[in-house]
């Protein structure tokens, strides 16, 4: 039951957000993500990942993420997650800030083809600050095969970011983003993969206007 209303809830907050939409600044950005797991056992992997990010209407690299993550299966639908990422800012002509982000989640199946993350981010070391940030990042993702040998996928997802306390850096309590994104998956042989999509994302920016990116991704995979 908790789950459900959770997925009606976030429903209704990104219908809400995407009204806003027509009213927001926009920006076209690229997001590019290369990344790897390694089996450890049956139950267990690690993960690293590399997130290029653009400034917007730029091709000039505007973040960079290098995350690295440990899951744990706690059966064949359940898994916890745990990860770090270390994140850097293009700065012209200054010194680029970094941030360090640390993130527990959980992930379950919803209904058939529909998954769901429900994750809890720190953000701290942010470059003169000693304030610690504190996101909720629930997620709805749908999954369908485009074909009988399940090497071609369709996803379909919703992520919504929730600043749970204020910060000398620029979080603001309440609802940051929404992010609705759209890919397709392509399994290439026994251990890569190739997903490009695109993602819609409304960002609520304190002190300034909201900003309506849309995000160009590639990711590149590779499974071991």
């Amino acid at each position: 039951m908790f789950v459900r209303r959770l997925c009606h809830l976030l429903g209704t907050i990104s219908l809400v957000m995407a009204s806003q939409a027509a009213l927001a600044e926009s920006t076209q950005q690229q997001w590019l993500t290369l990344t790897g797991d390694l089996e450890l056992d049956a139950n267990d992997s690690v993960s690293a990942h590399v997130i290029l990010r653009s400034q917007p209407d730029s091709f000039d690299l505007g973040q960079r993420f290098i995350r690295l993550g440990y899951r744990h299966d706690l059966n064949d639908d359940v898994s916890l997650s745990l990860s770090y990422a270390h994140v850097s800012t293009e700065v012209s002509g200054g010194s680029d800030p970094v941030q360090h982000r640390l993130a527990q989640g959980i992930s379950f199946p919803l209904v058939h083809e529909v998954d769901v993350r429900v994750q809890l981010e720190e953000v701290f070391g942010v470059t003169g600050s000693n304030d610690v940030g504190v996101r909720f990042r629930p997620r709805v993702r749908w999954r369908h095969d485009l074909n009988q040998s399940g090497k071609l996928e369709l996803q379909l997802s919703d992520e919504l970011i929730f600043a749970l306390n204020d910060t000398d850096f620029g979080q603001t309590s309440g609802l940051t983003a929404n992010r609705a994104g759209a890919a397709v998956h392509f399994d290439v042989g026994d251990h890569f993969g190739i997903m490009p999509g695109y993602t819609w994302q409304l960002v609520n920016r304190s002190g300034g206007p909201t900003r309506n990116d849309h995000i160009l991704g590639l990711t590149l995979e590779a499974h071991y």
